[in-house]
C-alpha cells in the first residue's frame, strides 16, 4: 500500500495536514506538559495541589507561541537534514518532494511569525523565555553547534528546553516570576535529562555507526543506564525538598521500570520503562490539567488517521515522529 501511494502522482501533492504534521506535533508533548503544569503553579502556592478544567487566555497564547517556536525549528532541522531523511525513509513530506523546500521555508517564517505575535500580547518575561528556547532549538539540531550529536550537550539542551524553560513559559505568561519556582524547575531539567538519557540507549548502535558523539555512545549502555538512574533519584530529592507533587510523583514512580531496566539489560524492558516514564509525567499532569488529556488524546487520534489514509503505515511507527 505504501509503495502504491509513493508512486501515484496525486499522493505527491501537498494538502492542508501535511503542513500541520511538517511541524511534528507529536514531538512537541514534552514541551506542552511542562507548559500547562508551569502555567498552574503560577497562581500561586494554593495551585500545587488545585486542579485547572480550563485554560486561561495566556496559558493558550503561550501554547501558541512556544508551539509555533518549537514546529518552526523542527522544519528547519528537516530541511538541513532531507538527504539523511530520504535515505532512511523517515519524515516523508521532505524526503518525497510532497512538500517543497521552498513551501517548508515560507511555512517556518510564517509559523515564527505567529509566534512573536502571540508572545507580544504576553509579558516581556515570556519572550525571553521564547527567545531562550529558540535558541537552544535551533542549536539542538542545526551547525555549527548540533546539540543532539555532542554528549553531554544532547542532554542539557533537552533538559533545559523541555524542564526549565518549558515550565518557564508557563509561568512566565500566567505572571509568575523566572526565579519563583526555580527549585521544582531543577527537579524537572533532572528528571528530563534521566528519562533523555534512557532513551538514547536503545539508539547506542546507530550512533556508534554514524560517528555521532553522543552521550550514550561515550558512556556505554550500562554507564548510561546507572546515569538515568542517579538523575531521577536525585531528582526525587529535589522534589521532595520543593514539596511539589509532580516533581515528587514523577520520578519515583518512574524508578522501579528503569531501575528493571537496568538490571535486566533487556531491550523489551528498555522500552516499556521508557514509555512508562514519560507516560506518569503526562497523567500526573493530566490530572491536575484535564484539559490537556483532550490535547494529547485528539493528537493522537488526528496522527493515527493522518499516517494511515496518508503513507498506508501506523502510528506510532517506523518514520513517524
Amino acid at each position: 500500500m505504501t509503495r502504491a501511494r509513493e508512486t501515484d502522482p496525486e499522493s505527491m501533492k501537498a494538502r492542508p495536514l501535511d503542513f500541520v504534521f511538517l511541524l511534528r506535533p507529536a514531538v512537541m508533548v514534552p514541551l506542552w506538559l511542562f507548559l500547562v503544569h508551569g502555567s498552574r503553579l503560577a497562581s500561586g502556592p494554593e495551585s500545587v495541589w488545585s486542579p485547572t478544567l480550563l485554560p486561561t487566555v495566556r496559558t493558550i497564547l503561550a501554547l501558541v507561541s512556544m508551539s509555533s517556536m518549537l514546529g518552526g525549528a523542527y522544519i528547519l532541522n528537516q530541511i538541513a537534514d532531507i538527504e539523511t531523511d530520504r535515505l532512511n525513509d523517515k519524515l516523508f513530506l521532505l524526503p518525497r518532494g510532497i512538500i517543497s523546500v521552498r513551501a517548508a521555508r515560507f511555512e517556518l517564517a510564517a509559523v515564527w511569525v505567529l509566534a512573536l505575535a502571540a508572545a507580544l500580547a504576553l509579558p516581556v518575561r515570556f519572550a525571553l523565555v521564547l527567545a531562550a528556547s529558540l535558541l537552544l532549538s535551533v542549536t539542538y539540531s542545526n551547525r555549527p553547534v548540533r546539540a543532539k550529536t555532542r554528549a553531554p550537550l544532547d542532554l542539557l539542551w533537552n533538559a533545559v528546553g523541555f524542564g526549565a524553560l518549558g515550565a518557564a513559559a508557563g509561568w512566565t505568561a500566567s505572571g509568575g516570576t523566572l526565579g519563583a519556582h526555580a527549585l521544582p524547575a531543577v527537579a524537572y531539567v533532572l528528571a528530563v535529562a534521566g528519562i533523555t538519557a534512557s532513551t538514547t540507549i536503545p539508539d547506542l548502535e546507530g550512533d556508534e555507526a554514524t560517528g555521532l558523539s553522543t552521550t550514550v555512545s561515550k558512556l556505554g549502555e550500562r554507564a548510561t543506564s546507572l546515569l538515568t538512574l542517579i538523575l531521577l533519584g536525585a531528582a526525587l530529592v529535589v522534589g521532595v525538598i520543593a514539596r511539589e507533587p509532580v516533581a515528587v510523583l514523577g520520578p519515583l514512580l518512574s524508578l522501579p521500570g528503569l531501575v528493571r531496566a537496568h538490571v535486566s539489560g533487556r531491550r523489551r524492558d528498555r522500552t516499556l520503562g521508557n514509555q512508562m516514564s514519560v507516560g506518569v509525567f503526562g497523567l500526573l499532569v493530566c490530572i491536575w490539567s484535564p484539559y490537556l488529556l483532550v490535547m494529547l488524546v485528539g493528537v493522537f487520534a488526528v496522527s493515527r488517521a493522518y499516517y494511515r489514509t496518508r503513507f498506508g503505515i501506523s502510528y506510532p511507527g517506523p518514520g513517524t515522529p
